[in-house]
């Protein structure tokens, strides 16, 4: 009996401290990519706010299904199912489009994209995704993988909009 209490207050007290350290982590992570691309800012600002045009740059768009659940392909209000995600474009400004991704599993991610015009010619897409992750010890732990898991499709993603962009 007592090797039972024993493991049970371990158990509890080792949970606790694990449950501190994940709490030492931040509740929203944002993982970054941003690339230069020599090309009119209103071709570029075209590809990213369409959701009809992602299908020539975006990883995994190319080769995946982009059905729209919408009637229209681009401002708020526009919504896709791109594999396990529904995007909803929420917000469209002239420097900046909106999304909120939703999985199937009910996360919610948000996702901006910020068109900064150097000169007529060039502009700077600056891409993140920013997701709340909840108190739980294996949320906290496992957000640190975000970059590795989603920067380098972002990265890909950018190349391929660049080469796009740039040989168009």
């Amino acid at each position: 009996m007592r090797v039972i209490k024993l493991a049970f207050i371990s158990f509890i007290i080792l949970f606790l401290i694990v449950t501190g350290i994940g709490l030492l982590f931040p509740a929203s992570v944002r993982v970054s990519r941003a690339t230069d691309i020599n090309a009119p800012r209103d071709s570029a600002y075209l590809y990213v706010s369409d959701m009809k045009y992602w299908k020539f740059w975006m990883n995994g768009a190319d080769t995946g299904t982009l059905t729209f659940l919408s009637q229209k392909t681009s401002g708020p209000g526009t919504v896709v199912r791109f594999g396990n995600y529904e995007v909803s474009e929420l917000i469209a400004t002239k420097d900046s489009i909106i999304t909120e991704w939703k999985s199937t599993k009910g996360s919610i991610q948000r996702s901006v994209f910020n068109i900064i015009s150097r000169d007529t010619n060039s502009a700077t897409i600056n891409w993140y995704f920013t997701s709340t992750v909840q108190w739980y010890p294996w949320e906290r732990f496992s957000s640190m993988m975000n970059d590795k898991i989603m920067g380098p499709p972002m990265e890909s993603s950018l190349s391929a909009l660049k080469k796009k962009l740039e040989t168009h």
